[in-house]
């Protein structure tokens, strides 16, 4: 009888909370988020306006870079220098430096 004694009798089953489940639904769902603001960030980036300018024509690229420029800080003096495209009927050829220096200062994409 003495070894029936040390016997214990077999406990049943205890249930363990487990809540991996719940951890990789939120894992997914801000995988997902991140995938989507990737994904919304890159189409803004592709949509950015690009510009067409003909060098050629000083006059029309005169006046389009003082449109896209004409609303952003340090624009006075560039826009000053394109003035003497504009307003004439004869304009000199359009100036390279001038343009690629626009460009760069102001980022415009263009083709």
């Amino acid at each position: 009888m003495d070894n029936l004694d040390k016997l214990r009798d077999i406990k049943p089953i205890v249930a363990v909370p487990d809540d991996s489940l719940y951890i990789f639904i939120l894992c997914v769902v801000l995988a997902i988020i991140v995938i989507a603001f990737l994904l919304y960030f890159i189409y803004k980036k592709s949509k950015k306006e690009k510009y067409i300018f003909d060098l050629n024509d000083a006059k029309k690229t005169a006046y389009q870079l003082i449109e896209i420029i004409r609303d952003k800080e340090d624009s006075k003096e560039y826009i000053d220098k394109l003035h003497q495209y504009t307003y004439k009927k004869e304009v000199p050829p359009f100036d390279k430096e001038l343009f690629k220096e626009i460009v760069k200062k102001f980022k415009i994409d263009y083709l």
